[in-house]
């Protein structure tokens, strides 16, 4: 039968299914222009992490990409019109906190709800973790809560013990505080913790829709309060105002009078919890197939911040030991030595499926390698323009090849210029005895870019 609950549930579990194969996806394959997406490039918040280093620098930061900005940009328009949609409907994570509240039930477990003055207190911890998130995130220019996020933590299930080993906070969150505390108190993560919840209250404040209640007809039978996932309390206003409704309609579908609460858009228009749920789920839907038919949709980005100031950030595991030879400036075979691996070790093999290789500690082991041998490291990467057709006359060969991870050779092939062309010298210089200009290289920037989309 079509109903509310049934639909509702098929998007939750269909969204929660389809990332979490995602992300085992993206552990067997790994990531990289011809990989899977890391979970940052499909993670609004990563969008908001991210924004401060793309308007100032025109960078993204490590493992963050256009995809996620435009997804956070779509969670907003969304609840600004139907209300925290994305919350109630879509989140991954807020499903698996009401999974955990619906095996409580099952399992006898009483639910909890806290005093009003320490639930009032407690709601305001996730605008703190947010404001500390994006202040430490925009500072140091990297992503500063990824150790604690509980959804990177899920999204790296696959990757066995390894992975928990070295995020072992992420995963204490997980399984503590989403998945252990959500026995007791229902979506116990959404309602205290989680920064993309805040960061979405405050869009929800300006929201067009709201649950509004008719006092003539309502009977006080309390069914509402008690359906509601996030501890709100329906019965006690005509109109819900508080920023962390979230739109899953559990209280207007209790109702039992009809027509008594309802959804209002612009206080006129009433709405079911069906159609604001169709309606957010198909904006969703909408805003991510213009993005990919307008080319904005891009989840791999050519560069990030830690990579121009440290050529060894932008060594990942989807890479190769040749690729990772020329990040970081040393010989293929340097690398194996600094890794530890024996000459004969195949160089068109992403370092992610060799035996024995972590990517984050090859890392470490390049980084000691250079502070030991100081005149061997890779200067910083000149910081480029996200625009290629920004890209001035100034800048050399090599700047731009490293700029947007793409090889000097393949450039000048795309731009007919001469294989032997100068990489260390300005594109102006280099171009004028050829008679060719920087616009040949730009365009030729282009193209690849979009090759590796």
């Amino acid at each position: 039968m079509f109903t509310w609950k049934r639909v509702r549930y098929a998007v939750m579990f269909g969204f929660l299914a389809f990332i979490t194969w995602v992300g085992y996806r993206h552990q067997v394959l790994g990531g990289g222009p011809t990989g899977v997406p890391t979970v940052d490039a499909l993670c609004p918040l990563g969008g908001l992490e991210s924004i401060y280093s793309y308007l100032s620098s025109g960078t993204w930061l490590r493992r963050v990409a256009p995809s996620a900005l435009v997804l956070f940009g779509a969670v907003v328009a969304i609840t600004l019109l139907f209300g925290r949609v994305f919350c109630g409907w879509i989140c991954p994570l807020g499903t698996i906190g009401e999974i955990s509240g619906g095996l409580a039930r099952k399992l006898g477990i009483k639910r909890k709800e806290l005093p009003q003055s320490l639930d009032g207190a407690l709601k305001m911890l996730k605008y703190v973790i947010l404001a500390v998130i994006l202040y430490y995130t925009w500072s140091l220019g990297t992503l500063a809560w990824r150790d604690y996020d509980p959804w990177a933590a899920w999204m790296h299930l696959a990757a066995g013990w390894d992975e928990i080993v070295a995020t072992p906070w992420a995963f204490a969150v997980l399984f503590g505080l989403v998945i252990g505390a959500g026995l007791f108190i229902e979506r116990f993560w959404c309602r205290y913790l989680c920064p993309l919840g805040a960061a979405l209250a405050i869009f929800q404040k300006l929201s067009f829709t709201k649950v509004v209640r008719n006092r003539e007809t309502c009977i006080s039978c309390g069914k509402c309060n008690r359906a509601c996932p996030m501890g709100l309390a329906p019965l006690a206003a005509e109109k819900v105002t508080d920023a962390d409704c979230i739109a899953c309609g559990r209280c207007t579908e209790s109702c039992p009078v009809e027509k008594t609460l309802v959804f209002s858009f612009g206080g006129r228009k009433m709405l079911s919890a069906l159609a604001v749920g169709v309606m957010g789920v198909l904006l969703f839907f909408g805003a991510y197939g213009t993005a990919k038919l307008t080319g904005y949709w891009q989840t791999f980005a050519s560069t990030s911040v830690e990579a121009l100031k440290d050529p060894v950030e932008g060594v990942f595991g989807w890479m190769n030991i040749d690729q990772v030879a020329k990040q970081v400036k040393l010989s293929p075979e340097k690398v194996l030595e600094i890794a530890k691996l024996p000459a004969e070790t195949p160089r068109d093999v992403s370092i992610k499926k060799i035996e024995g290789v972590n990517d984050e500690i090859l890392k470490e082991d390049l980084t000691t390698y250079f502070a030991a041998n100081p005149a061997q490291a890779p200067a910083p990467v000149k910081d480029v323009p996200a625009n290629p057709d920004e890209l001035k006359g100034s800048f050399t060969l090599d700047e731009v090849a490293a700029g947007y991870g793409l090889d000097g050779a393949e450039i000048l092939k795309e731009a007919g210029w001469p294989a032997d062309t100068p990489r260390s010298i300005s594109l102006k210089e280099a171009g004028t005895p050829l008679g060719r200009e920087p616009s040949d290289i730009r365009t030729a920037v282009k193209e690849l870019l979009k090759r590796k989309q």
